[in-house]
C-alpha cells in the first residue's frame, strides 16, 4: 500500500499542475503518510526542558541500536553536552563539548566536531561502534566523560529502537 502511495505522490509530482487535492501542504501530508509512522519520530524528542533555559536537541539515530543528541544549558553561563546511548543495553555516554562562566574553566565549544567524530564512527565500521570504542575517539575533545548504565529508556530509543526497551521503566513523555 505504501509503495502504491508513493508512486501516484511520484505520478503527480511530474505534472506541471497538480490535482487540486494534492495542491499547496497536501503533497507533505500524503509523503509523510506513505513513509510511515516513524518518520520525524525521533526528531520529537527535540525539546526545552527548563524554559528558554536548556533542553536537548539534534536527536539523531546513528544506526545499530545507537542515539545521539545535545543536551544543552543557557541562562547566565553556558554548557553543552553530548549523549551517545545505546538502546540496547542502556549504557550512554556524556562528554560536556561546551562551557562558560558556569564553572571557573573554559570549555572552548566542540560540539560539532565531536558529533562529526561519532558519525564518521557509526558510518565507518558499524560493527565496532561501540560507546568505549567513541569514548576513546571523543575523550580529548570535551571535559567530564561519563560512562553509565541506565535503567530509564531514553526518549530517542523509544523513537527509534522501541523493541530494545528490554527491562528499562519505559519512556514517559515529560508533563
Amino acid at each position: 500500500m505504501t509503495q502504491n502511495i508513493l508512486n501516484i505522490l511520484v505520478r503527480f509530482l511530474h505534472k506541471k499542475t497538480p490535482p487540486r487535492g494534492l495542491r499547496n501542504g497536501a503533497v507533505l501530508t500524503v509523503a509523510t503518510l506513505a513513509a510511515g509512522p516513524a518518520l520525524g519520530a525521533i526528531e520529537a524528542c527535540d525539546r526545552v526542558t527548563h524554559i528558554s533555559h536548556g533542553g536537548v536537541a539534534d536527536h539523531v539515530d546513528m544506526g545499530a541500536g545507537k542515539v545521539m543528541w545535545t543536551e544543552w544549558w543557557s541562562p547566565e553561563g553556558v554548557y553543552k553536552t553530548v549523549w551517545l546511548a545505546d538502546c540496547r543495553t542502556g549504557i550512554a555516554l556524556d562528554l560536556r563539548t561546551h562551557e562558560e562562566r558556569i564553572t571557573e574553566r573554559y570549555v572552548r565549544d566542540k560540539t560539532e566536531l565531536v558529533r562529526a567524530k561519532i558519525t564518521r564512527q557509526a558510518e565507518a565500521s558499524p560493527a565496532f561502534f561501540t560507546i568505549d570504542r567513541v569514548a576513546g575517539l571523543i575523550r580529548r575533545d570535551g571535559r567530564d566523560l561519563h560512562i553509565q548504565q541506565y535503567a530509564e529508556e531514553f526518549c530517542a530509543c523509544d523513537a527509534a529502537y522501541p523493541n530494545l526497551q528490554g527491562d528499562k521503566t519505559p519512556y514517559e513523555v515529560p508533563s
